[in-house]
């Protein structure tokens, strides 16, 4: 534009001219080819990224601790939000800002007063940009947080539909998730509003200085300091110089959740390295030792489990009994090790539960929660645990557990397709696919949290079967109830009363101590 203007009008050369054309298109060629493969580098650190942390990402969030899932559940979603912005035009503006000293110096190099022009209107601007975070930080965090919360009530409300709608809850659910999607909806619009503030701000004030450095250029142009296409030079290049900074005003709520995104995702890595282990130790004896093993779920109060010292030795079957809320399973986790203690050991022959590999250990580890977890997909994949099938594993596991009869009922038996958590089965039919599970392949260590809860009186009397079997096949087996006569088949009882380990002992001493009626009833 400065030779156009300076030599082209002057001399009316239309060599110069078509020389001058094919220059420009030659660079125009190259910056499109730049912007390109740009782009495309871009697109390319986005993806590597995902093959990088992705794995570590799903292993991190398969290994959290049960007590930290919430934590992690949006983990994926950062990490989708970060992928975005990389490839996003926030990026690119971020990507221009080393530009902008080149920029200044050019427009220095026409004139040192335009120079100073464009650097104090790259200050003015980046206030505003300091001031835009701090006038809508706020904002944007309370209205993150109350998504946060309304999603987590809709997941909630998702789970228990059925009380909810049996007991006439929806109304009240209603006007409290609208409760605090008004909240979320307050803070976004204040929040969003001083951003447009201030994006309009900086759109109309980067005009206003591009006039007036027009307006200045013509002064000094009218004083022979500078000539006609200096000023449009100059113009254009404050114009390049001054869009990234306007760009990330404009993307700034993009920004912002960037930086939370990426701080959310480090925590998240840092704080779950996963150990590489090079040797399997192979099945367990399942000789289990809890060494002042203490837990606390509650910020206050007293502790969930108090200095706990126990040793079940392997192959032995010990039933863990006490009123509600006397912790019982948060015990069982513990020994799973779904809980990490807050202090204390817990052994699994000899070798410290915390440092073992847990996707070997759990080769050999069956376990049943109170909810009978299922997954999506078919039933016979549920209870090989989503490994390879083993037909005769699969048939002898459901056999013991009583659930062989209640699946081939169905049209397309093992082959039938579950619904999210198990969903299209009953509570005692997923009850016993869980137990299935859980006896798979015949781990060397099985954990069951109340294994008769929502069965009938046939259903227990499998339950009975099973753990008579169990114990014939020399496994560890540690389970928790409410029932006497289920407690009366293991080897010992412990008595969990408040946290704290009130007796423990052979299974007809305690009985005897308790005149056959455990703590439980």
């Amino acid at each position: 534009m400065l030779q156009v203007y300076d030599r082209v009008l002057t001399s009316y050369d239309e060599t110069t001219l078509f020389g001058l054309s094919a220059i420009v298109v030659f660079l125009y060629v190259l910056f499109g080819l730049l912007e390109r493969y740009r782009g495309l580098l871009l697109i390319q650190i986005s993806a590597s990224l995902e093959r990088k942390v992705s794995p570590k990402l799903f292993t991190s969030i398969l290994e959290t601790n049960s007590k930290q899932q919430s934590k992690q559940k949006n983990a994926l979603n950062d990490l989708n939000t970060v992928k975005q912005f990389i490839t996003g035009q926030p990026m690119l503006a971020l990507l221009d800002i080393p530009w902008i000293p080149l920029y200044l110096i050019a427009i220095s190099m026409l004139h040192p007063y335009l120079g100073l022009v464009t650097l104090l209107s790259i200050i003015f601007l980046f206030t505003l940009a300091v001031l835009n975070d701090k006038f809508t930080k706020s904002g944007l965090l309370g209205a993150q947080k109350a998504l946060a919360s309304e999603q987590r009530l809709v997941s909630n409300s998702m789970l228990i539909s059925d009380s909810t709608q049996a007991m006439g809850m929806r109304s009240a659910l209603k006007e409290r998730i609208a409760s605090i999607r008004d909240i979320y909806l307050n803070e976004l619009v204040y929040a969003s509003g001083r951003g447009v503030n201030f994006a309009s701000i900086s759109k109309f004030s980067r005009v206003l200085i591009q006039s007036l450095l027009l307006g200045y250029g013509a002064y000094l142009a009218i004083h022979q300091q500078i000539t006609a296409g200096m000023i449009i030079a100059a113009s254009i290049l404050l114009g390049r110089a001054l869009a990234p900074i306007d760009g990330i005003i404009a993307a700034w709520r993009q920004v912002d959740e960037f930086k939370k995104s990426y701080r959310s995702l480090n925590t998240i890595l840092t704080k779950n390295i996963s150990k590489q282990y090079s040797l399997e130790l192979g099945r367990p004896k399942g000789r289990i030792e809890l060494v002042n093993v203490s837990l606390r779920l509650r910020d206050s109060g007293r502790l969930t489990l108090d200095a706990i010292n126990l040793t079940i030795e392997a192959g032995e079957s010990v039933a863990i009994i006490g009123p509600s809320g006397a912790g019982k399973t948060s015990l069982l986790k513990v020994i799973a090790g779904l809980y990490k203690p807050d202090s204390g050991q817990v052994m699994i022959d000899g070798s410290d539960l915390a440092f073992l590999d847990h996707d070997n250990l759990g080769k050999y580890v069956g376990y049943l929660s109170q909810s009978s977890e299922l997954m999506f997909g078919k039933i016979s994949d549920n209870i090989a645990r989503f490994d390879r099938i083993d037909s005769d594993a699969v048939l002898k596991a459901a056999e013991i557990s009583g659930a062989h009869r209640d699946i081939i009922a169905l049209p397309e038996g093992y082959e039938t397709e579950l619904g999210d958590l198990g969903s299209g089965l009953s509570e005692g039919q997923k009850k016993k696919i869980g137990l299935a599970r859980a006896i798979y392949k015949q781990p060397a260590l099985v954990y069951l949290d109340e294994p008769t809860a929502g069965l009938d009186d046939a259903s227990i009397l499998s339950i009975v079967k099973l753990i008579q079997n169990l114990k014939q096949q020399q496994s560890t087996l540690v389970f928790t109830t409410h029932q006497a006569n289920l407690a009366q088949l293991s080897d010992k009882i412990l008595i969990l009363v408040d946290g704290k380990l009130k007796k423990y002992g052979n299974t007809a001493e305690i009985i005897q101590l308790l005149g056959n009626k455990p703590t439980a009833q």
